[in-house]
């Protein structure tokens, strides 16, 4: 299966938007300026709601692997879990890594948000979310891949730059690779951590495998 790539507005050049907006406005001048007040109006509703989505929208990025588990009867506070997986990293020593929250829309513009755990070391994003479901909780991670910027595309440039993700180092390789067992390790011990608890089993070893997506 292919890598599956979250598409957003913010995928298309910025010129896009600057060029919609501008032809949108033009043609509520002209229909204002012959007392069309219905369709400037409508004009006007369908520019904000543009505005609205761009800046509600996300930096693209491109999945690369996914792993979950379902806590039956179990329920666990998404902060306290949160606070644990940092304490986790904190204690792996992971060095250039950013750690911070992020709110995604559940589906429309106009639905709740859900927020998520933001792990970051370089080009490479893990989201992890726990969040209750039903009789019990449900715990996620992302592990996704910034989409490239014009540096990724330029071949020499980027690869004097180290940005060439074609031809990657071992080091890099490396760096990428552990980022991604040390935020899953982490993960799981706050897991364990919490059922052990609350004295319930703890995860497999299947449960605890990882799923690349290609």
């Amino acid at each position: 299966m292919g890598a599956y790539q979250i598409q957003n507005l913010k995928s298309y050049p910025v010129i896009v938007y600057k060029f919609i907006i501008f032809v949108f406005f033009c043609q509520i001048i002209f229909f204002t300026h012959v007392k069309h007040t219905l369709m400037a109006i409508i004009l006007i509703a369908i520019v904000v709601i543009i505005l609205i989505m761009v800046a509600l929208a996300k930096a693209p990025v491109t999945i690369k692997g996914h792993w979950q588990t379902f806590l039956d009867g179990f329920q666990i506070s998404t902060d306290e879990f949160y606070t644990l997986v940092k304490d986790g990293l904190s204690e792996r020593k992971i060095t250039q890594v950013d750690i911070g929250e992020e709110s995604f829309l559940e589906s429309h513009i106009l639905s709740a948000k859900r927020v998520y755990l933001r792990v970051v070391q370089d080009e490479y994003v893990v989201f992890i979310c726990a969040a209750p479901y039903g009789t019990g909780t449900f715990v996620s991670s992302w592990l996704c891949i910034k989409d490239e910027n014009y540096i990724n595309r330029i071949p020499i440039i980027s690869k004097l730059a180290g940005k060439d993700r074609e031809n990657k180092t071992f080091y890099q390789m490396d760096t990428q690779a552990m980022f991604r067992s040390a935020v899953h390790s982490a993960v799981i011990a706050a897991v364990n951590n919490m059922t052990e608890s609350k004295g319930i089993r703890g995860l497999t070893e299947l449960e605890k495998q990882y799923k690349d997506i290609n």
